[in-house]
């Protein structure tokens, strides 16, 4: 897998013309549209000025109010003109987000406006809310040496419905889940469901996490490795599989790996010969920025460190090496 040296010298040689040209679609885009926005708030700064310093007739602020709404239209327009063709972020993400994929690997393709499946996400059983808004963008799909793997950005919500102090009927989004969903073919063959979700409530409390795992048809399994007891809490449709599938190897990676998200949530199950990896994040990824210079060669390694941490998940967890019954 590319290191972070290669991939310092790739930026110098090919990502880093690439993000001039594209600074330059960036600084137009935002003079177009701070130029409509200026006159938004010119307008209504003009609009409360002339209501409170003459107090005019109602006729007159209606008709000020129409002027400027007629200017503004004019104004968006011919923002909307000049900008229309700029397609800044998706060029963003086709020019430097694919580069970046295929840089680390050119198995690897890359679709900005594609995600994983909603049946996929389902099947790793991971989430069981129910799901009544799902998103996501920056798929990435093909194959590590011998292991087909797929992940996206995901942002997957429910809702709820209740009255306000008004009576009227509100609506209100929670989400499910939100970051990184990951799927590969695992190594080992199997049927049924094991998932390892993050243990909040530290060693003790083992009643609490069964009745936390009561809506499940995975029961609660308490393993051998007491770090790993301590990072996640292990629910199995069978233990014998579960211990089958979680070796002492292999609950030592999975620590090692949770350890490089410190800060962010990691759920894994292993679902009928396939394992998912979700990593939670409050923030979008992959997205460009808008109101600073794109040439910043640290903000480019952070995207490669994000994409090469997930696709790393192969080789931290060893999913190349093949059981005889998954040759």
């Amino acid at each position: 897998m590319r290191s972070t040296e290669a991939f310092k010298a790739f930026y110098e040689s090919e990502l880093k013309k690439e993000l001039i040209a594209l600074d330059e679609v960036r600084k137009r885009y935002m003079k177009f549209n701070s130029l409509f926005l200026l006159g938004f708030f010119l307008a209504v700064a003009i609009v409360v000025w002339v209501k409170y310093q003459f107090q005019p007739r109602a006729e007159i602020i209606i008709g000020l109010v129409l002027a400027f709404a007629v200017a503004l239209i004019i104004v968006g327009v011919y923002v909307y003109k000049e900008t229309k063709d700029l397609n800044y972020k998706q060029d963003f993400k086709n020019r430097i987000i694919k580069s970046i994929v295929h840089f680390i690997s050119e198995d690897l393709m890359y679709k900005a406006n594609q995600k994983i499946s909603p049946s996929n996400f389902k099947k790793s059983r991971l989430f069981l809310s129910s799901i009544d808004r799902y998103r996501g963008d920056d798929y990435v799909a093909g194959k590590i040496d011998q292991t087909a793997i797929q992940f996206s950005e995901l942002h997957v919500q429910y809702k709820t419905t209740s009255n306000n102090s008004k009576g009227q009927r509100q609506t209100r989004w929670h989400t499910v889940f939100k970051g990184l969903f990951f799927q590969a073919d695992f190594n080992k063959d199997f049927e049924g469901s094991t998932v390892l979700l993050p243990n909040y409530l530290g060693k003790k409390f083992t009643f609490f996490k069964k009745i936390a795992g009561a809506t499940r048809k995975e029961k609660y399994v308490k393993l051998e490795d007491t770090t790993f007891n301590e990072n996640f809490n292990c629910y199995s449709t069978d233990d014998i599989k579960a211990r089958y599938i979680l070796s002492p190897a292999l609950m030592q990676r999975i620590n090692s790996f949770k350890d490089n998200y410190p800060k962010n949530p990691v759920s894994i199950s292993f679902v009928d010969g396939a394992i998912y990896v979700a990593i939670s994040y409050s923030k979008d990824l992959f997205e460009p920025t808008y109101f600073s210079s794109l040439v910043k060669r640290n903000m480019m390694l952070s995207y490669f460190e994000d994409i090469k941490l997930v696709v790393d998940i192969v080789e931290e967890l060893n999913l190349n090496t093949r059981i005889w019954s998954k040759e």
